[in-house]
């Protein structure tokens, strides 16, 4: 048996049955790598755990890396429950799968209890991970423990052990991953252990320790992190990896070989058929006479965003590699990938030279320029580098110029051709990229009733949400009643006109007809109201804590211009009118005008966010301008009838 696995490493049950067979086997990973629970827990909760759920005694990941480069791996923790809040949080843990490729054996799942005994309680069950709301399909399972019955002082003991089981490594011979080494929790100790053959270079993003493994030919290579406090979650944080200390460990030498190794994969994917070129010819001969490059871009653009639907299907290789273009057009959908390959040969039908590109979103945080992997990637996008544009195919809302916020500052990889890589990060839009403008008439009656014509324009990475949101006539009386109502209670919305809604190289204009039952209150004999006729509560909704621990990232950095033109009821007057404002700070900028003639009155404002994103520091001047632009907002019209 034993020589059956050194021919063939990956036969999981003749490992199993060889493990139970000889209790002292250390071919085993949890055997070659025990864990004493009882020594575990008698260990004192650290005093710095006060006030937490749960904390980690020991997270070890042990993984192991065939002469083939599949891999098999330990996830064991430790975790000790600390209040009812544990016991909510701890009583479910997994481990993501492959059904196709791997195999996942829950080896632990047991309870120390805080009086004394060890009780097996747990609970194993696999679920899909297919999100069909969201259009994603994976083949990917979850093994999961749930421990029912936990009791506040518990230690919980729960081990996996993955092995892959495909014949051979879709990735031929190439290993890596990006590791966690922190947790929301309060840690004690985590390892991270790696075998592999010695005559397979790694390169790693931490200093780890190397030594002669327990078999011949192998290196032993292990990262050890001793206590840790904890991340705490805030809203609108940056990625783990730019807030977690983490361990990033590759086979690759550097991004040339990623790129290089990438473009063998999906090259024979990108192909072009009868359609495809029909398909570009027509776009083509839709635009002037004599139209530019970008005009081009801008079109066929277009054309794949509208002509095909994003629909996920992450099976097997297909989570890295495209289908055929030809596949993808036949279908009309794709993912980000499939959409990416096909914007590429149609401009390259049309003459222009583009990239494919990958893509490390935004909300997972950017990475250190080592090691090169393919581990750092969750999405795929196209650049045009005569534009210096690049182009997300999946973005069915938003125009070429209007690129998602989470690619915006996002780490890339842009694929060469064959000819190698470039790691870069993604700028982010400038102010006036993303602008939204409201022109507004009020027409105020004696009961603080209003009667409001209401203009929209909205350029940048927010008209995507607009045309999202309103796609369908049907509903959007009742979406925008639900958008503007939360400021103006009671609203009624009529008259919509959005001629542009339905064109995403046009900007989002909106035009309709208000009948707001408050915009006033009565206050004696007459009527008082906000400047822009609500409290703004800016500070709230966008600098909620009164601290923070890590930056805040706002969408992007953006300009709002309103202005309003009151007119008062018929025999009323201006008795008191907001005072004019202005604040001009490095982070943002705003300013407040109000203007009076007889019975009508102009307000105009201007907010400027100069950045998306702020340290702890600068949270503190943000707050302090949003609490300034929310006074002087709130500052009240008071008017009366003349006597």
């Amino acid at each position: 048996m034993r020589r059956s696995l050194e021919l063939r490493p990956q036969q999981p049950d003749l490992r199993d049955f060889l493990a139970t067979l000889d209790q002292g086997a250390r071919d085993d990973l949890l055997a070659r790598y025990p864990v004493d629970l009882e020594e575990l827990a008698a260990i004192a909760t650290p005093a710095a755990w006060k006030g937490k759920d749960a904390g980690i005694l020991l997270a070890r990941t042990a993984v192991r890396v065939l002469p083939n480069g599949l891999s098999e791996r330990l996830d064991h923790r430790v975790i000790r429950v600390l209040d009812d809040r544990g016991i909510r949080s701890q009583a479910m843990q997994g481990v993501v799968f492959d059904p196709a490729e791997a195999y996942v054996e829950v080896r632990r799942a047991r309870v120390r209890r805080a009086e004394g005994g060890v009780e097996e309680i747990g609970d194993a069950s696999v679920v899909a991970l297919t999100d069909a709301g969201y259009r994603m399909f994976y083949d990917q399972r979850q093994q999961r423990v749930t421990f029912n019955g936990l009791r506040v002082g518990d230690t919980l003991e729960v081990a996996f052990v993955r092995r892959d089981t495909a014949a051979r490594n879709k990735f031929d011979d190439y290993f890596g991953e990006i590791a966690a080494l922190e947790d929301v929790l309060p840690q004690r100790r985590r390892e991270y252990i790696l075998e592999a053959p010695a005559g397979r270079k790694l390169f790693f993003n931490q200093p780890v320790e190397a030594s002669p493994g327990k078999e011949p030919g192998t290196t032993l290579y292990k990262l050890v992190v001793g206590e840790r406090k904890g991340i705490r979650p805030e809203g609108n944080m940056p990625g783990w990896t730019e807030i977690a200390k983490y361990l990033h460990v590759s086979t690759f030498a550097d991004w040339d070989a990623v790129g290089r190794w990438y473009w063998s994969l999906v090259k024979e994917q990108l192909v072009v058929d009868a359609k495809i070129r029909a398909a570009v010819n027509e776009v083509l001969l839709g635009l002037p006479e004599g139209a530019d490059e970008r005009a081009k871009v801008r079109a066929l653009y277009k054309h794949v965003i509208t002509s095909t639907r994003y629909v996920g299907l992450e099976f097997g290789i297909h989570g890295f590699k495209p289908y055929r273009t030809t596949d993808v057009y036949d279908r009309r959908f794709g993912d980000c990938k499939d959409k990416a390959s096909l914007l590429k040969v149609m401009l390259a039908e049309a003459g222009i030279a583009s990239n494919l590109v990958l893509v490390r979103t935004r909300d997972q945080g950017t990475i250190g320029a080592t090691p090169a992997s393919l581990s750092a990637f969750n999405h795929a996008i196209t650049y045009v580098p005569s534009l210096d544009l690049y182009l997300d195919g999946t973005a069915e809302f938003s125009g070429p110029e209007e690129l998602p916020t989470g690619d915006q500052g996002a780490t890339v990889l842009i694929v060469r051709d064959g000819a190698g890589a470039e790691l870069r990060t993604i700028p982010t839009s400038k102010p006036g990229d993303n602008a939204q403008t409201i022109r507004q008439t009020i027409a105020l009656a004696a009961d603080g009733s209003a009667r409001v014509q209401h203009e929209l324009t909205v350029t940048g990475a927010g008209a995507a949400g607009w045309r999202s949101i309103l796609q369908s006539a049907d509903n959007r009386k009742e979406r925008l009643t639900h958008a503007w109502g939360g400021q103006f209670p009671g609203v009624v919305v009529a008259d919509i006109e959005a001629p542009t809604l339905g064109d995403v190289l046009l900007p989002v204009k909106l035009r309709s007809s208000w009948q707001v039952p408050s915009w006033a209150q009565t206050q004696g004999d007459g009527l008082r109201f906000p400047a822009l006729g609500y409290r703004t509560g800016l500070t709230r909704q966008l600098a909620g804590q009164a601290k923070r621990e890590h930056d805040l990232v706002m969408a992007a950095p953006s300009i709002e211009d309103s202005q309003l033109a009151y007119q008062l009821p018929r025999g009323w007057k201006i008795v008191q009118a907001p005072a004019d404002k202005q604040i001009d700070t490095p982070l943002a900028s705003f300013r407040l005008r109000v203007e009076q003639k007889g019975d009508t009155a102009q307000v105009s404002t201007h907010i400027e966010y100069r950045k998306s994103r702020f340290t702890p520091a600068e949270y503190r001047a943000l707050r302090d301008f949003l609490s300034q632009v929310d006074g002087s907002l709130d500052q009240v019209f008071e008017i009366r009838p003349e006597r």
